[in-house]
């Protein structure tokens, strides 16, 4: 049965802006599984709100929905769609709306949490899960309802592997009940198991593509990495003695038995599922989340204390857009240039370095979420910081996107910053020096036989 048509929609956010849609024609029915994927900033998380009819701007063309189709949608970033303050209250919310009576709210609430795989107590915060917790807890308020179509945005790039697992159990359920599914998804390789229509949107025109394989773009080093590094190349400019790192509320997240070192020009990711602590590791360095507990780090020979390092250090936030607020992306980039008293050149030359002056002039908030999160490391990479504090820098980007952040990353490297970046899983990358893991509530290292050497060339410089 027929869901949903779009038939010769054309699209755009202004009169005097560039098409979004040009002609687009799509049909979705009952049970049908469709995967969107184009590059970065294409309009793919536009269509999935113009399905969802969030997107309320007059368009051309005819879009038909069945009269009684009921449509769930997950955004890209579910930060934008939570209303309440604990995990009950915002899967029984739209329950609240539509009147059900209350005896029969728990039972659908609590089983629309266990298939997403979230067995948290209903009065839990929200404000305490991770960002793909966070996901989940967002598509367990959309099965609340029993939609006919659901429409997720980039669930890959915001759940760990075992988010992932679960999820594909739960979507592979719905289907075969009669849901029909549209992802958003630039790795649809994690859901080709489910997916049965692949489109690909790119300029403008959605054309119908066959499944391949994400092509994973080599990091070439740039003349000046193999040219003498730049002093104080190998010095130690992050560094934790053993500890355990609790919440004020005595909740213990994680132990560091062995503590762990960051030296200057090296990349060192931060391996771990959602939920694990990554990001309050990363918020603790640079002094953003105030604790009780006085923890045995020092970052640039200091203790972590927000506004003490200047343009010494850089945090990229995981959603990016809480950090962009000027009204064009050059002005975003000059801002702390012009804070810190640094070049205000900088920002037009990193822009044509990474060729990206055609967003020179947009408000930040009108780019995509993989362009604002280029964008805002970009603002950070303008001040050529010490130490560079990444949370999944590469969530929502493709291919392309993707090779711009590790041309910045190497470019920083090569100048003698440390960077600490975090990520749901292992990144093959050859430039990496080291990875430290957070499992099972313990936060260790595990070092490469090939990056051994070079951990014992950077100790060799230490002990001269």
């Amino acid at each position: 049965m027929k869901l949903l048509e779009l038939e010769g929609v054309s699209f755009n956010y202004g009169s005097q802006l560039p098409l979004v849609f040009q002609e687009i024609t799509l049909t979705i029915g009952r049970g049908q599984c469709h995967c969107v994927s184009g590059p970065t900033g294409s309009g793919k998380s536009s269509l999935i709100n113009l399905l969802a009819g969030a997107q309320n701007r007059p368009h051309e063309g005819d879009i038909w929905r069945h009269p009684q189709l009921v449509t769930g949608l997950v955004m890209q970033d579910p930060q934008t769609q939570l209303h309440r303050q604990t995990v009950g209250a915002e899967v029984v919310f739209s329950l609240e709306n539509l009147g059900i009576p209350a005896e029969s709210m728990l039972p659908k609430v609590q089983h629309a949490l266990r298939r997403v795989g979230l067995f948290l107590r209903l009065d839990t915060p929200v404000s305490t899960l991770s960002l793909g917790q966070k996901y989940r807890l967002m598509i367990a308020a959309q099965l609340v309802c029993e939609p006919d179509l659901l429409l997720l945005d980039e669930p890959w790039a915001q759940l760990d592997d075992h988010g992932v697992s679960e999820l594909l159990v739960v979507l592979r359920n719905l289907i075969n009940e009669g849901m029909a599914l549209v992802l958003v998804e630039h790795n649809a390789t994690a859901f080709a198991e489910i997916i049965q229509y692949y489109w690909q949107l790119e300029d403008g025109h959605l054309s119908a593509g066959l499944h391949q394989t994400p092509e994973i773009l080599p990091v070439i080093a740039p003349a000046w990495r193999t040219a003498s590094k730049c002093e104080p190349f190998g010095k130690v400019l992050v560094q934790a003695e053993p500890f355990e790192f609790s919440f004020d509320s005595g909740h213990l997240l994680f132990t560091c038995p062995n503590g762990f070192k960051l030296y200057a020009g090296e990349i060192v990711t931060l391996i771990g599922d959602n939920g694990s602590g990554k990001t309050s590791l990363l918020k603790t360095l640079a002094g953003a989340l105030s604790l009780k507990q006085r923890l045995p780090l020092k970052v640039l020979g200091r203790r972590p204390k927000l506004g003490v390092y200047g343009a010494e250090l850089g945090l990229l936030m995981q959603r990016p857009s809480r950090q962009l607020f000027e009204t064009t992306v050059l002005a975003e980039m000059q801002f702390s240039l012009k804070r810190f008293e640094l070049p205000c050149e900088r920002a037009a030359q990193l822009l044509e370095e990474l060729d990206l002056n055609h967003l020179a002039e947009l408000p930040p908030h009108q780019l995509s979420y993989g362009q604002q999160h280029l964008i805002a490391l970009a603002s950070l990479a303008c001040m050529r910081p010490k130490v560079l504090l990444l949370d999944d820098p590469l969530a929502g980007m493709d291919k392309h996107y993707s090779s711009k952040v590790w041309y910045l990353l190497q470019k920083l490297t090569a100048q003698g910053c440390a960077i600490l970046l975090t990520s749901h899983r292992k990144i093959p990358r050859d430039q990496i020096s080291r990875q430290l893991h957070l499992h099972h509530g313990q936060l260790f290292e595990d070092v490469p036989e090939m990056q051994l050497r070079y951990v014992d060339q950077m100790s060799s410089t230490l002990v001269g």
